[in-house]
């Protein structure tokens, strides 16, 4: 069910949120601290086992295409049997494969590797979005989504930093430390559940799930759902229910497909750009700088443009984003120097700190509460088909047309998501509202 962060539990928790949702966040603090793989796949792949830039595409994507079958499951387990059980065997699965990845060579052998690898890593993907819409009120989630973004972005900043100094003593030691953090911080986390129990901040609840305790709903408080952190999805509430639930819901269908147009996009800043880099003379230090700029920037105004966010109201901050993104984009099509990309990714970071944490809350406030998990799944699945499309379809246009085409290919996408944005957010609003009135009943 929703959290109420008002009296007691408001006091002992920072922003007013839950302590259920803060055990989760530090958490993904560290995670993210120290994932860094993905980010130096491409450059591993070229410069150290010297495969074809045009092969490289498509082996990264296969990362994405197995995102894909962990996304789609991951959600609607977690609506079926618990938010906590996808978590863990996630991370933990992401951690084995990881270590296969980085004992071979052949590129179809990695490409069946990292196809397991995206299933298994992403399984947690849309469970943690449901747990936190879950313990977190409807009031609050704008703030809880910002923060775990702010979060994960912080890790973003600090991992290259460190995987820079890694690579130079082996590129395997990457692969090393990252699994290491994933099974030390899962074991932590599996830890702060059990305790949860202990303690009773999670207590058995009606149906078989469990509930947050201590902190029921009452007057003033945000109406009770029928979910918690741990819950299963209510009687009667299948997976296939919830797949056609999500199948027939066109505002949200619409917002997904135009999230897919700018993932394509933004995907090609750790797929293609460090490619363009490298045919430019550059190499990893400079685009790792690149990478600390982003997550920098992103952890210096996430949380001081909170307020700001929830003023203007999702998608007005959406529209805003992307517009900004635009000519980030823009901007790199003349870029020709280090100097070039680094304005440009101010640009588009600047954009970015309206869209990934604002979409993630608009699937949240979209979602009937019996179906967040597989609103989530479905959601991420058109992020991991990006993050599979993207590869390839970036490192065919460098490989035929040079990084120049590219980028403007990518300004003319985001320009048309910007303004899909804009068209369809009636709707979408519309759809909040009645998830929220279908709660309350």
């Amino acid at each position: 069910m929703a959290v109420s962060t008002k009296g007691a539990g408001a006091r002992r928790a920072p922003f007013g949120l839950p302590m259920l949702y803060w055990g989760l966040w530090l958490a993904i603090l560290i995670l993210w601290m120290g994932r860094f793989v993905t980010s130096f796949l491409s450059i591993y792949l070229v410069s150290d086992l010297h495969i074809d830039e045009g092969v490289v595409g498509t082996v990264v994507s296969m990362y994405g295409f197995g995102s894909i079958v962990g996304c789609l499951f991951g959600g609607a387990l977690s609506d079926r049997f618990g938010r906590q059980p996808m978590i863990v065997v996630g991370e933990l699965g992401a951690a084995a494969t990881l270590l296969v990845v980085s004992a071979l060579a052949d590129p179809v052998a990695l490409g069946v590797a990292l196809f397991a690898y995206g299933a298994v890593s992403s399984l947690a993907s849309p469970a943690i979005a449901a747990y936190i819409a879950d313990v977190v009120p409807p009031e609050s989630r704008q703030r809880a989504y910002t923060l775990q973004s702010w979060a994960i972005n912080f890790g973003y900043a600090i991992g290259p930093v460190v995987a820079n100094q890694l690579v130079r003593v082996s590129y395997a030691l990457m692969f090393y430390v990252e699994a290491a953090v994933l099974v030390g911080v899962t074991a932590l986390l599996a830890v702060f559940f059990h305790e949860a129990r202990v303690h009773g901040l999670l207590a058995p609840a009606a149906g078989g799930g469990r509930e947050a305790c201590g902190n029921r709903a009452g007057a003033g408080a945000a109406p009770a759902e029928p979910s918690g952190p741990d819950a299963a999805a209510p009687a009667g509430a299948s997976m296939l229910s919830n797949y056609r639930r999500v199948l027939s819901d066109v505002p949200f269908l619409a917002f997904v497909m135009l999230m897919f147009g700018y993932f394509i996009a933004y995907f090609q800043s750790t797929s293609s750009l460090p490619i363009a880099m490298t045919d430019l003379g550059m190499g990893t230090g400079e685009y790792s700088i690149l990478l600390s700029i982003n997550g920098g920037m992103l952890c210096l105004l996430q949380i001081p443009m909170m307020r700001l966010f929830r003023r203007m109201g999702n998608s007005r901050v959406l529209v805003c984003g992307l517009a900004v993104t635009v000519a980030g984009y823009a901007l790199q099509i003349v870029a020709d120097s280090w100097g070039g990309f680094a304005l440009a990714t101010v640009l588009w970071t600047l954009g970015e700190l309206g869209t990934f944490p604002i979409a993630t809350t608009t699937v949240a406030a979209m979602a009937p509460a019996q179906a967040r998990g597989t609103y989530q799944g479905v959601y991420n699945v058109l992020q991991s088909l990006s993050i599979a499309f993207a590869p390839l379809a970036g490192g065919w246009v460098i490989s035929h047309a040079g990084g120049r085409t590219l980028w403007v290919a990518c300004t003319a996408l985001l320009a048309l998501v910007a303004f899909g944005m804009w068209a369809t957010r009636r709707s979408r609003e519309r759809e909040s509202t009645r998830s929220l009135q279908e709660v309350a009943v």
